[in-house]
């Protein structure tokens, strides 16, 4: 008796609705560190103070800032995505 096998459509569906779960979860992981550096880099800069502090912890700071925005930008895109995403599977579904 022959192994039944799937449709490879089906096969494509699974495998781009695993990937979609995956995404999502990298996209979560992604908000919540830059939600996180966002608040380090709000108490550095309130707290300390910038006469007082090395040219180099200074721009620690500032590259803090920098890095939460592009966090927060590939996190938005990951989300644009998984929309996407989902929009082609919801049409792919009988």
């Amino acid at each position: 008796m022959p192994k039944q096998t799937r449709p490879a459509t089906q096969e494509n569906a699974t495998g781009i609705v695993k990937a979609l779960k995956e995404n999502k979860e990298a996209a979560q992981a992604v908000e919540k560190a830059a939600d996180e550096l966002a608040v380090v880099h709000a108490v550095l800069d309130s707290e300390l103070p910038k006469d007082s502090i090395s040219p180099d912890a200074n721009q620690a700071v500032e590259r803090a800032s920098q890095i939460e925005k592009q966090l927060t930008a590939s996190s938005e895109k990951l989300k644009e995505v998984n929309e996407s995403l989902e929009r082609e599977l919801s049409k792919g579904s009988p």
